[in-house]
């Protein structure tokens, strides 16, 4: 299609359209009349022989080919402001608010380590965090959230639903560390032998607690356990670790933690930790964010912070990750930073 064709305040529209849903909130977004925006979209249906946008319910949900058009159409119009601002960032004087989704563990190692830098670069910087939820990639994705931090077992049923190249197109990723499930539980706890080791037939006699964020029982334990032919009893399923803590302290249940969880809950050295009694996966625990916020500088001022956290607390597993966390094409002035080379 030539591009001349079209009319480029179109894909604002567009844009906007997709992503507050409504014609009413593109509307406010653009400052316009729904009347115009309305007229607008039917435009660039004709320019294009599609839909773009069906209404269901009260919303507007996409075709399949707005859902092919908008990432490309978004990432140009980003590259384009981005050009045409010249955006210059000065952590000191920047009231920038960071949006995190993250488990309560990794922001008690994280968000401390970031105060201290907030105090001596950014005093106006700021922080909100909330708890893993159903739908966060889609947060991520719409640009509701700044970084989500997560296994890649927590994030599991929103990672299904991308294929590999579309999660590349919307997404990247650096890994934080490599983890394996352990099994817990207290001192004297009747399920463990004196070596502090516990059997399959234990396991399974055993209550369990379940940590979920989500309010569900789903588990790659659980998918372990089904394809021995074998199931445990989740008797409890909690959204607070420091809940869960307190009930493993004082009954016989069991709670299955990360290897990285299980050395946070057992500092004071009052329980049993061993291993699995049947065949597990390493997985991985990675920090995410959206493509598109890689043309804005303080984004990248954040990730070179958080990068930096990250090798301090856990050292590099492997991943390259410099392209990530530097600006390589010096696209961005990052005014009284030093960026790590």
């Amino acid at each position: 299609m030539n591009l001349s064709r079209i009319d480029l305040n179109l894909l604002l529209v567009f844009t906007s359209i997709y992503n507050e849903k409504t014609i009413t909130k593109a509307a406010d977004k653009l400052n316009l009349s729904q009347s115009a925006v309305s007229n607008a979209l039917n435009r660039l249906r004709y320019t294009l022989d599609d839909d773009l946008f069906f209404r269901s319910s009260d919303m507007m949900k996409p075709t399949k080919k707005a859902e092919d058009l908008i990432y490309p159409i978004q990432n140009a119009l980003d590259s384009v402001q981005s050009a045409l601002s010249e955006e210059e960032f000065n952590p000191s004087k920047s009231n920038r608010l960071f949006k995190f989704c993250l488990p309560d563990i990794a922001a008690g190692r994280i968000f401390p380590q970031l105060a201290q830098v907030f105090q001596e670069e950014a005093p106006n910087i700021q922080i909100s965090s909330v708890a893993t939820s159903k739908g966060v990639l889609e947060k991520l994705k719409n640009q509701e959230l700044d970084f989500i931090i997560s296994s890649d077992e927590g994030l599991r049923s929103e990672l299904k639903s991308y294929s590999d190249e579309k999660f590349d197109e919307y997404f990247n990723s650096f890994l934080i560390y490599k983890d394996r499930p352990l099994c817990v539980g207290r001192k004297g706890n009747p399920f463990f032998d004196k070596n502090g080791q516990i059997s399959l037939e234990n396991y399974i006699a055993a209550n369990h607690v379940h940590v979920s964020y989500d309010g569900t029982i789903d588990s790659p334990v659980n998918d372990y356990l089904s394809d021995i032919g074998k199931k445990r009893n989740i008797t409890m399923s909690i959204n607070y670790v420091s809940v869960a803590k307190e009930i493993i302290r004082g009954s016989d249940y069991l709670i299955t933690l990360s290897g990285h969880l299980a050395s946070f809950f057992n500092k004071a050295n009052n329980f049993i930790v061993a291993p699995m009694p049947f065949d597990t996966n390493e997985y991985s625990v990675r920090l995410f964010w959206n493509k598109r916020s890689e043309n804005d500088a303080s984004h990248a001022w954040m990730l070179r912070n958080l990068y930096r956290i990250q090798e301090k607390n856990f050292g590099l597993d492997g991943d390259n990750v410099d392209h990530y966390y530097t600006d390589p094409d010096n696209r961005y002035s990052v005014v009284g930073s030093n960026p790590q080379t």
